[in-house]
């Protein structure tokens, strides 16, 4: 089976390689246990941006609500920061005006052409009509991508061969000298995409919500690692869309807690208003933001920020 054509009107052609990598993860010096309790890493530590993957098994637990707002944020901090869309479903994208109409290079066709990231450069995530004003606009950047990433997902095993499973990363890494922080927005459950991101990816970060499946999904996570990959860093829960007082929030971070799932002290608090953003092509932080959800999203930024070292 042949490498397909660039997928999108505007990919130039490339050069192409067989793909093939030595199918060894990254050595990380962090223990599962270590990161499981303070969530302080050593690793990673000249190889240019930082990246974590939001996974969750569950859908619907803001991956991509917290990494549009998470990115931003670490952009108004004075960071150079790359969000990727490596779900099929193009949440990410569409929130900031990325629809299929819209030129330019995606994920799928990236990974299609390994030698396309020696000269590809990442969009401005915000388009030019949205927030001009904003001073840190340009530091945020974008790999989108179509549901076509779909049927390249499917299609990869036959396209690369053997290491398949390390082309994002082997992307990722011709990237990292540009950024100081790489997020990867993840689709649900452990599929081929999920699974690339995670091998990735220098940390994880769980969303999940005050609610038992949830809560069930992020220990899938934690459980993955540790047995898959017991030396990747996990940053820790965010429980978003939930309020502190609420009885519901109090046990699910007792039960994580007791699980031995590190729960970020920052939540992320519910507003309605967030559904309604990517109307507008922008996350919640640009549209408003002295919001609660801004503020919280600001705290995590900046504590996310310390830990990582970046």
């Amino acid at each position: 089976m042949t490498i397909p054509p660039p997928i999108h009107r505007d990919v130039r052609k490339d050069s192409q390689t067989d793909g093939r990598v030595d199918g060894r993860v990254d050595a990380r010096e962090d223990s599962r246990k270590a990161s499981r309790k303070d969530g302080h890493d050593e690793a990673a530590g000249d190889r240019g941006g930082y990246v974590i993957a939001l996974v969750n098994h569950k859908g619907g637990v803001t991956k991509t609500t917290s990494t549009a707002n998470l990115g931003a944020m670490m952009a108004e901090a004075g960071r150079r920061v790359l969000i990727v869309d490596c779900d099929p479903q193009a949440n990410l994208s569409e929130a900031f005006g990325w629809g299929e109409e819209v030129p330019g290079e995606r994920l799928e066709d990236l990974l299609a052409h390994p030698a396309a990231p020696t000269r590809y450069s990442p969009p401005v995530a915000l388009r030019p009509d949205v927030a001009p004003e904003l001073a840190w606009r340009e530091a945020l950047r974008i790999i989108p991508a179509t549901c076509a990433l779909a049927d390249l997902a499917a299609d990869l095993p036959q396209i690369a061969g053997a290491g398949y499973e390390h082309r994002l990363r082997e992307l990722l890494d011709r990237l990292r000298g540009r950024f100081d922080l790489m997020l990867l927005d993840t689709p649900p459950g452990l599929g081929i995409l999920s699974g690339m991101a995670v091998l990735a990816a220098d940390a994880l970060l769980i969303p999940a919500l005050a609610a038992d499946l949830d809560i069930r999904g992020a220990g899938k996570v934690y459980d993955l690692v540790e047995r898959e990959l017991p030396d990747l860093r996990i940053l820790g829960v965010l429980i978003a869309a939930s309020e502190r007082r609420w009885r519901i929030t109090r046990d699910a971070t007792d039960r994580m807690t007791a699980d031995q799932m590190r729960v970020l002290p920052v939540h992320v608090p519910r507003a309605v208003r967030v559904a309604s953003a990517p109307r507008y092509r922008a996350p919640t932080v640009v549209l408003e933001p002295d919001s609660i959800v801004s503020h919280a999203y600001r705290r995590l930024a900046d504590l996310l920020i310390k830990e990582v070292g970046r």
